[in-house]
């Protein structure tokens, strides 16, 4: 569904046309949430963001286009730089931060920065999850969402996160109660006994199988 579609079926639920200013903001909102709640696969960058660091300083701003989960890392000759749970784990390993090398072997992150030890030159690469692109042209598509679940999740979302200013704002509130809209996002995302399956399962089935080993198959 496109950004133009995804606000109709928002004005037919909420049938007010004075929050339709509104429409757009809710939308980006319900999206930059479910990106946040679960592991988009589209939002999982396959080619790398670089950090140019330096032996000035060990804390930094994460990449622009950053959201969220680090999880995988290089320095600037492709060696794997070690990922730690927090920034605490990076004062055991040198409390002032005064440790100089010729690569960056380990980094953590915390909110919106990103810790490295030691210091080094260079620019290493990071893969992470990264921001949805914005929807502001009425053609624009939540392409991080798959096009199946654009209604059944993404609208009853925008319902539930903005449902207590539906009911103080508009003269005639969505019909349904904030429960029936929790179900159907549930059921968007999960599926239901004998029904469609959800976007969280539809995604996992999309995942690859792992390779533990072994011989390669035949072709």
């Amino acid at each position: 569904m496109t950004l133009a579609e995804l606000m109709e079926e928002i004005g037919n639920i909420v049938v007010d046309s004075s929050l339709e200013p509104f429409y757009k903001r809710w939308i980006n909102e319900a999206v930059l949430e479910i990106a946040a709640d679960f592991a988009l696969p589209a939002l999982r960058l396959i080619e790398p963001a670089t950090l140019a660091v330096t032996t000035a300083t060990w804390i930094y701003n994460v990449p622009g286009t950053f959201h969220k989960q680090v999880f995988r890392a290089a320095d600037s000759a492709f060696n794997p730089i070690h990922i730690l749970p927090d920034l605490d784990s990076l004062d055991e390993r040198d409390l002032d931060h005064d440790e100089t090398g010729d690569h960056v072997t380990n980094l953590a992150v915390r909110d919106q920065k990103i810790g490295i030890y030691p210091k080094a030159t260079e620019s290493i690469k990071l893969w992470f999850y990264e921001l949805p692109v914005p929807l502001n042209a009425p053609d624009s598509v939540p392409t991080c969402i798959p096009t199946a679940y654009h209604s059944r999740v993404i609208i009853p979302k925008v319902v539930v996160k903005n449902f207590r200013v539906l009911q103080d704002m508009v003269i005639d509130a969505p019909h349904q109660s904030i429960m029936f809209w929790q179900k159907e996002y549930l059921k968007g995302l999960y599926g239901e006994p004998y029904g469609d399956i959800g976007m969280v399962n539809f995604l996992a089935r999309a995942k690859p199988p792992r390779r533990h080993g072994g011989r390669d198959p035949l072709p």
